[in-house]
This record gives structure tokens, C-alpha cells and sequence, in this order.
């Protein structure tokens, strides 16, 4: 079945017309062109008229001839409904996708659950309960991606502590390498999330040496109002990181007025969890 075909299919079932259904989108003598098959419609204008039409684009593109692009678009569409319902804290709507996927035969199924299954969880606070089996798959997904998204990075930063010192600190390059330089602040918070849980990793294990490069990387992000947070986390662990090497009372008193800033700024649970990590890593 053909494009065309198929948007004719869901707009006979709605029983609109031509120039209800593509309201807006296209002019109604083109959209019927497409609906013949005479006219090529953009990807762009493809979703629209779908969305237009409470149609969920990855049911449209399941129902299409199987080919490898379609089932692309399905895949990355579906991807960006749940990531919009995980912004929107809707786990329902996250198990309603998921429902469907369940039921469907898109290809590559199994990596997509896996990735629904983990907003879902993160969601509803409980990523710590998916089975092991599970986790297992996800860490070894993470450690092969050579792209990471917010989806991905977010993903990392939450089974940071499954992965040894060794995979933690290649992938931590890895991600460092790729995101420097990015002037998009989403992206800047999720590469400074990674960076500070990698170097409380390193001054957990005592891996002092390993903390330059992530220092340096952190130190090249300006700080603006929204990356404050991490910014004021950062100075606590590299004024800790600097004590150690470097027996300073600046570096002490530093900790301290990091500290001091997390009580200050409203976030006063940050600051007891702070304060007991100096007093046992110190």
C-alpha cells in the first residue's frame, strides 16, 4: 500500500473530506494529487496531516509497504512520543505506547522496549527495580553508542554505578569528546550531570589522577543562570580533588562555601548530602 493509498484509508475512516483532512497543511487540489499517487508529499507534511488528525504517525508507517525506511520513521517517531510523555511526567502514556509496541511486529522491537521500559521507569522513580536481565542489556547498549541524546545521557547518568571505573571513565570521554563545544544548554546540563558523577566516582575510588580531563572539560561550559547547580557542584569537587593533592585551607573553605550555597539557593538536602560526602572522602 502506498502512501497515498493509506492516507485516503484513515481519511475515508474519519469520513472527511479532502479539504477537512489536510486543512491547513496542503491546498486540497494538491493533496489530492498525493492521495492518486501523482504527488510526492514531504516528510514534514506528512506528520502534520497525521497529527492534524489524531493519527499516531507510527501506526501509519506500521501499516505501510514493509520496507527498512518506513520502519525508521516508525521507530523514531515512536521514540520521540514517549520522550515527549517522559518531559511530561505522563507514565500512562508511556504504558500506552508501550501497550502498543508490545503488540506490534516493528522491527527491532526488543531495543524499543528496552528503551520504554527505562522512561518508564525513571518516570516512576524506581529505574533501581528493572531487572537485572535488564540492566545488563542497557549497559552493554550504552557502552556501544558512539551518538548520545539526552535520552541516552540521561540513561547514562542513571546506571553510572553499574559500569566499572575503567567503562565509566571511556564512555565519560567518549561523551566529553563528542559534546564539546555545544552551545545547546540541555545538552550542556546532561554532559556536566555526567561529568560530576563520574568524578564522585573517581574520588570514591580514589582515582585522583583520572579527574583532570573532566575537570578541563567542565571548566571549557560558561556558566549561565540555568547550569548554576551544577556549576556550584563542580566547585565543591575540584576544590576537594585540589585538597588532595594540595593540603590547602582555600580548597577547605571553598567546599564550604559550596556547600553554604546549596542551603542558600533553597536546596538544603544537596548541601547534608554534600556536606557528608567532604567529611568522608576528605
Amino acid at each position: 500500500m502506498t502512501i497515498g493509498e493509506l492516507l485516503k484509508k484513515f481519511r475515508v475512516k474519519q469520513l472527511k473530506t479532502q479539504k477537512e483532512w489536510a486543512a491547513g497543511v496542503v491546498t486540497p487540489s494538491y493533496y489530492s494529487k498525493v492521495e492518486k499517487n501523482l504527488h510526492r508529499i514531504t516528510a514534514e507534511d506528512l506528520i502534520a496531516i497525521l497529527r492534524l488528525n489524531h493519527v499516531k504517525p507510527w501506526e501509519f508507517f506500521n501499516q505501510l509497504d514493509e520496507n527498512q525506511q518506513a520502519q525508521n520513521v516508525a521507530f523514531n517517531e515512536i521514540e520521540e512520543e514517549v520522550n515527549r510523555a517522559y518531559y511530561q511526567n505522563n507514565p500512562k502514556k508511556i504504558e500506552e505506547i508501550r501497550q502498543y509496541v508490545e503488540n506490534s511486529d516493528i522491527e527491532n522491537k526488543d531495543k524499543l522496549l528496552l528503551l520504554i521500559d527505562f522512561n518508564l521507569a525513571d518516570t516512576l522513580n524506581n529505574v533501581a527495580e528493572l531487572s537485572d536481565t535488564k540492566k545488563a542489556q542497557l549497559k552493554n547498549w550504552l557502552f556501544e553508542q558512539d551518538d548520545f541524546d539526552e535520552r541516552t545521557l540521561r540513561m547514562y547518568i542513571n546506571f553510572i554505578s553499574i559500569y566499572d571505573l575503567k567503562s565509566n571513565l571511556k564512555i565519560g570521554k567518549k561523551i566529553a569528546e563528542k559534546l564539546k563545544g555545544t552551545t545547546e544548554t540541555r545538552k550542556q546540563e546532561e554532559l556536566l550531570g555526567v561529568i560530576i558523577n563520574i568524578l564522585i566516582v573517581c574520588i570514591e575510588q580514589g582515582a585522583y589522577d583520572e579527574t583532570g580531563y573532566f575537570v578541563q572539560a567542565a571548566e571549557h561550559i560558561r556558566t549561565v543562570p540555568k547550569l548554576f547547580f551544577y556549576k556550584n557542584m563542580l566547585v565543591f569537587l575540584e576544590n576537594m580533588i585540589n585538597e588532595h593533592f594540595d593540603h590547602q585551607e582555600e580548597y577547605v573553605a571553598k567546599c564550604q562555601w559550596a556547600i553554604k550555597n546549596f542551603d542558600l539557593l533553597g536546596m538544603p538536602e544537596y548541601g547534608k548530602e554534600a556536606e557528608r560526602f567532604f567529611n568522608e572522602y576528605q
